[in-house]
């Protein structure tokens, strides 16, 4: 179970039980930003929020989840998810350290504005961030997602995890088809790999 404090962790190294987790609310009060300011999140909040965030990553752990939480945020503008989510998404797809971004109590307009931000990312910068809701899209991940990524990631949400195996049988493609598709995904940081090259597991 997660406690909802601005920061948990769990110290099992290389666990799946490792999350941090990261009260947006919160998290902003403790910057001194205004009520108005908390009813719709922009360029400047995102900005301070960015920086707080980044404090707390110097102690993450490897394969941790960075679980960001939008409870009691009704809305947010664009260009906070430039500010803040790309920056977060960037950094854990490019840091030696893998770690993975979910959020989590989204409203529909906080859904729909990360998705439309993040989906319009070029074929070579491509983002996908999970959530905890299964969203308009079908899945339970935002971005630019491909209908086979979908099906993929939506059976690891459902089986926890899945091989390459398991995926070229569901999908009836190659298993070389399967494992490039499901690395594809972990480099986005959409499913996790920790140990085992040939187990993928969900976020």
């Amino acid at each position: 179970m997660i406690a909802h404090l601005s920061l948990v962790r769990s110290f099992q190294s290389h666990s799946l039980d490792e999350i941090m987790v990261i009260e947006i609310k919160k998290l902003a009060t403790s910057v001194a930003i205004t009520r108005k300011s908390i009813d719709l999140f922009t360029r400047y909040v995102g900005k301070l929020l960015f920086q707080k965030i980044q404090e707390k990553l110097k102690h993450l752990a490897e394969h941790e989840v960075v679980v960001i939480d939008f409870d009691g945020i009704r809305s947010v503008d664009a260009s906070f998810v430039d500010e803040c989510i790309v920056p977060l998404l960037e950094l854990s797809q490019a840091n030696t350290t893998p770690f993975y971004i979910k959020l989590i109590n989204i409203t529909d307009n906080v859904e729909y504005i990360v998705h439309q931000v993040i989906g319009m990312a070029q074929e070579q910068k491509r983002y996908i961030v999970m959530t905890d809701r299964l969203c308009k899209n079908g899945c339970h991940a935002l971005g630019s997602i491909s209908e086979m990524e979908i099906d993929i990631i939506e059976y690891c949400v459902i089986n926890k995890q899945a091989t390459s195996t398991d995926i070229a049988s569901f999908l009836h493609i190659s298993e070389s088809e399967a494992h490039d598709s499901l690395m594809r995904l972990y480099e986005m940081r959409a499913v996790r790999k920790i140990h085992d090259d040939n187990v993928f597991h969900a976020i």
